[in-house]
């Protein structure tokens, strides 16, 4: 520890007496055997004293009463009871809790309409009708149509052939029905 640049990094603290024994007294006999660590030590120790003076010298002019004074008011200040319930709300109010209350907001709307899923005696939003829907699928809809019934979520593709004679392949009309 006689490297200079260590000991005047702790000829602050050793000033102040935060330094262990061994600490101290390694500092100490440095200061005593370097000239140019006493003289910083010398500087630190001028500038300790002009502002301990100056310090003292201000502290004298404040008027310290009013503030005791306040504080002590303060203290005996007696809350209303709404002060509380606002420090609860704001201590519960916050980014990160207020973040979450989206995902939570979305999970609760979701598990509303899946209801219908789980109890399928109540129905979100009203009843719903019992209607089965036929979509065509191929472009002139004539060889392909979908059922699609909602209640009971079942769909049927129908595959059938046209009996008049279009059939757009070129082949030749067969009499069958329709091919499941």
């Amino acid at each position: 520890m006689n490297d200079c640049a260590d000991i005047q990094e702790l000829l602050g603290r050793w000033l102040d007496g935060e330094l262990g024994p061994s600490e101290s007294q390694a500092v100490r006999s440095h200061v005593d055997s370097c000239h140019e660590c006493g003289e910083v030590r010398r500087r630190l120790g001028k500038l300790q004293l002009t502002l301990h003076s100056e310090l003292a010298n201000e502290a004298a002019r404040i008027e310290f009463m009013p503030f005791w004074r306040e504080v002590q008011r303060r203290i005996n200040l007696k809350r209303p009871w709404y002060a509380d319930l606002i420090d609860l709300v704001r201590d519960q109010v916050t980014a990160p809790r207020i973040a979450w209350s989206v995902p939570i907001a979305i999970v609760l709307v979701l598990a509303a309409l899946s209801l219908d899923f789980y109890l399928p005696g109540w129905r979100f939003g009203g009843p719903r009708n019992n209607f089965a829907s036929v979509v065509s699928i191929d472009a002139y809809g004539r060889d392909v149509a979908l059922l699609r019934e909602d209640e009971t979520k079942t769909t049927v593709i129908w595959l059938y052939q046209n009996q008049e004679g279009d059939n757009e392949a070129g082949e030749e009309n067969s009499n069958s029905g329709p091919a499941f």
